[in-house]
């Protein structure tokens, strides 16, 4: 059974609301034949304009919509769904209100703004839905907090192997095979581009020159080292994916309020005009 995800929300409902006023929209816009040719000061041009404005205040709204924690998630998937298959709406729907007539002016600016605004807010909606369920699964349950007291006990633990061994030999393999941690963001972005799996190889090659009667400890010391690793590729995986989509919510939500602030100028000199 395939799991619902919020473009498939209720076998597709808003998908086919979306499909249904498009066609109506076009069909209405094909059979009208106004003086002048059609254009956004018709009858239908201003119809299809109030409805691309609703459509872009709903737009708006959801942003608020998502972030009212008394709502039921499911109730919130069903809003997202809305949102999305609304905006990819509007790409048609104001072509259509302006009969497809775009220049230098503010009114096609307001349309670009609109689209890189509905393009961003597809991705990052698409990026949050993959990447949440993939963190969640990184941690198994845990929350970053708990990823990081994991990584510093073994950090303990394995200086604590080395300091119990003899000579130098386990001071040597935890220099060549264990992983510098810090806490922050820009140490996490760092290692997130060269934090690797440990070489085996060169772990059994450590591991064959340590005395006999240390390889126990030398053996274990390679276990904890290797779950270290592993920890900090996770953590530093999420922590990253964390930070492009806040990235991407700082550039997302200032556009948003810049297509508001369009509309308002398009509408405003369309009025002052007429």
């Amino acid at each position: 059974m395939n799991r619902e995800t919020f473009l498939s929300y209720h076998n597709f409902f808003y998908l086919w609301i979306s499909l249904l006023t498009i066609v109506i929209l076009s069909v209405l816009y094909i059979y009208h034949s106004p003086l002048g040719g059609a254009n956004g000061g018709t009858v239908l041009g201003y119809s299809y304009g109030v409805l691309a404005t609703i459509g872009v205040l709903y737009l708006m709204w959801y942003g608020i919509r998502k972030r009212s924690y008394a709502k039921a998630a499911g109730s919130l998937k069903g809003a997202l769904a809305a949102h999305v298959w609304i905006g990819v709406s509007l790409l048609l729907i104001v072509p259509l209100h302006s009969g497809f007539q775009f220049g230098l002016n503010v009114h096609t600016f307001a349309y670009v703004l609109m689209v890189v605004v509905i393009l961003s807010g597809i991705w990052g909606a698409f990026n949050y839905i993959t990447l949440a369920p993939r963190i969640q699964a990184h941690r198994g349950g845990g929350s970053q907090e708990e990823i990081v007291e994991q990584i510093l006990f073994l950090s303990a633990e394995i200086e604590r192997i080395v300091a119990s061994g003899e000579g130098d030999y386990l001071l040597r393999v935890m220099h060549e095979l264990d992983m510098p941690f810090s806490v922050s963001l820009k140490s996490s972005l760092a290692r997130n581009r060269k934090a690797k799996e440990l070489d085996a190889n060169r772990a059994a090659i450590l591991l064959s020159a340590i005395p006999e009667n240390e390889s126990d400890r030398g053996s274990q010391l390679i276990e904890l080292i290797s779950k270290k690793r592993a920890l900090i590729r996770q953590l530093d995986s999420d922590v990253a994916t964390l930070y492009w989509m806040r990235v991407w919510l700082y550039l997302h939500v200032p556009l948003s309020f810049g297509l508001l602030a369009a509309v308002g100028v398009h509408i405003f000199s369309v009025f002052y005009r007429w």
